[in-house]
C-alpha cells in the first residue's frame, strides 16, 4: 500500500482523500517532466473521466500547465512544484508526530 492511502470497509478498498489524488497526479507529472493523460492515469491509478476532471481543476489552480501537442502534455508550474515540496515537509513533519497525513 503506498504512503497515505487507508484500508476502508470489510471489502479492504482503499481510499484516497481529494488531496491524496492531487498530490499523486502531480508527484506522476513531476517524476516524467512532462506527462500525458495515459501515463498520469497509470501512476495516479484513475480512470480517464475522473483524471481528466483533476487535471482541469489542478490547470485551473495553477499548478499544472497543459500544452495541447496532438495530445494534452502537462508540465508542472512553479506554483506546483512548490506545492509537492510544501506537501512532503508537512506530510514529514506530520510522520514524526504518529498522524498519518
Amino acid at each position: 500500500m503506498k504512503p497515505g492511502r487507508e484500508t476502508r470497509g470489510a471489502g479492504g478498498k482503499e481510499y484516497r482523500s481529494r488531496l491524496r489524488i492531487y498530490v499523486d497526479i502531480l508527484e506522476s507529472v513531476s517524476s516524467q517532466g512532462a506527462a500525458r493523460v495515459t501515463m498520469i492515469m497509470r501512476d495516479a491509478n484513475l480512470p480517464y473521466d475522473r483524471v481528466v476532471k483533476y487535471l482541469d481543476e489542478l490547470v485551473s489552480r495553477g499548478l499544472l500547465e497543459r500544452r495541447d501537442e496532438g495530445q494534452p502534455l502537462y508540465f508542472l508550474t512553479v506554483r506546483g512544484s512548490k506545492f509537492l515540496e510544501e506537501f512532503r515537509r508537512f506530510e514529514a513533519l506530520a510522520r514524526a508526530f504518529g498522524l498519518k497525513p
